[in-house]
């Protein structure tokens, strides 16, 4: 197993399954949800409508109808408190399926892989989450979470295909150069 991919699987895990704990540990009221919270709002928006909500009276449950629109970390919701993931749905949709897609190459044993696949491949990835983002932003529609869900899978699927051979190429050989791992 190559040094880069070990390294995408670290930081992807780190990064990754924290955003699925805090919705949980913001019910439990644990103090660690905090500054989860304020850590993933340096890379997402945080818009509650466009979230996803933990409510622990009915489980996981689309956030788009309730009545905090912005960084809530409690929400309310046909009488139900919940608790938002720390990131958007789209996000959820790209880090997860980033993760999976590594554990994926893993399993096909594919983790020593040094090529690059042809760019347009990544650019096709992107296409879904550029229309379905694009098309929002200059008010054409309005997305639902499960298309940023979606949207952002695609992309951060085809992420892990082309960041793990970079990280190879990058740590070549490093396990034999360094005696690491």
């Amino acid at each position: 197993m190559e040094f880069g991919y070990k390294v995408y699987m670290l930081v992807m895990a780190l990064f990754t399954l924290p955003i699925f704990i805090t919705p949980f540990l913001a019910a439990a009221g644990n103090p660690a949800a905090g500054p989860l919270y304020s850590f993933y709002s340096l890379t997402c928006h945080q818009f509650v409508s466009r979230s996803i909500c933990y409510f622990p009276a009915a489980g996981i449950s689309d956030c788009s109808e309730v009545q905090a629109h912005y960084r809530a970390y409690e929400v309310e919701k046909n009488g139900l408190t919940g608790y938002p993931f720390p990131v958007c749905a789209r996000d959820i949709g790209i880090y997860g399926a980033a993760l999976l897609s590594g554990i994926l190459i893993f399993l096909l044993k594919k983790t020593d892989v040094g090529m690059v696949p042809n760019p347009i491949w990544f650019i096709i990835a992107l296409i879904p989450i550029g229309l379905d983002g694009g098309t929002q932003l200059i008010g054409l529609r309005e997305s639902t979470n499960f298309l940023r869900l979606l949207t952002g899978a695609i992309a951060g699927f085809a992420f892990s295909f082309y960041c793990i051979p970079l990280l190879n190429r990058a740590f070549p050989n490093i396990k034999k150069k360094k005696g690491l791992l």
